[in-house]
């Protein structure tokens, strides 16, 4: 009788609180560990997926930027048509702040130079002219239906939202900024200029250098050099920035 009362006590008999304060650190351990495999995870996949589209948006601005900047001063039909005819009519441009700058004859780019990040980066403005069905993009993405050929004007800037936009006029005035990239903190424009004059490029000046010159050298740029900053996530979670830089060439230079 006693041995049974014994073995019964025995198979009754739970943990002790020494082992559950062992078993209770081991799966805390466990799942410390665990937890710290998740967030490393996470942080690798948010930091890829925050890359992917960071070279999307990289992709993107410049493939818009060299394509409508290289275009500055092109025109429908050199073999029966003079420059100085197409490009006669000297447009006013109105900018984002308010104020407004008008093209001289012939003269088929300018911009500003900026005093910081976002809003107050630089700006680039080219004009050059389309026509019905011909197949060449404005800086927002579109072809040209208009019937009649058109000089249209071009203007990339950074908005106080940090998205590097561009503004359209195709001759009946300024469309609303459409938003190309976002996540752009900077955005500076230096120009190649041939300053002497003597057919080849000899310095990079900002557009306020240009513009300061006398007379104005914007007849004498060949390239110009783009410098985007992007805003971007580090792996380890932190924030970070990425440059990139782009040389484009004026082809219709003339």
């Amino acid at each position: 009788m006693r041995s049974r009362h014994i073995l019964r006590a025995v198979q009754q008999a739970g943990f002790t609180l020494v082992e559950l304060m062992v078993a209770i650190a081991i799966a805390l351990f466990l799942l410390a560990a665990v937890l710290n495999v998740y967030l490393n995870m996470k942080n690798t996949f948010n930091a890829q997926d925050d890359l992917a589209q960071l070279q999307d948006s990289q992709r993107l601005a410049l493939t818009m930027l060299t394509t409508t900047i290289q275009s500055a001063g092109y025109f429908v039909d050199p073999l029966n048509t003079l420059r100085n005819v197409v490009f006669d009519d000297p447009p006013t441009v109105t900018r984002a702040d308010g104020s407004s700058y008008t093209f001289a004859k012939e003269q088929v780019i300018t911009g500003t130079t900026g005093t910081g990040t976002g809003a107050a980066s630089d700006s680039v403005t080219v004009r050059y002219q389309r026509a019905s069905g011909d197949g060449l993009m404005n800086c927002q993405g579109g072809t040209y239906s208009g019937g009649t050929s058109a000089v249209t004007v071009n203007t990339f800037r950074l908005n106080a939202n940090n998205e590097l936009t561009c503004t359209l006029d195709d001759g009946t005035g300024a469309n609303a900024p459409v938003a190309l990239a976002t996540n752009v903190s900077g955005f500076s424009v230096r120009y190649g200029v041939d300053t002497n004059d003597d057919g080849t490029l000899d310095t990079y000046m900002p557009a306020s250098g240009i513009e300061a010159a006398s007379p104005k050298l914007w007849g004498r740029v060949y390239t110009a050099r783009v410098t985007l900053q992007f805003a971007r996530r580090n792996a380890d979670g932190s924030a970070g920035t990425a440059t990139v830089v782009q040389v484009i060439n004026l082809m219709n230079k003339k």
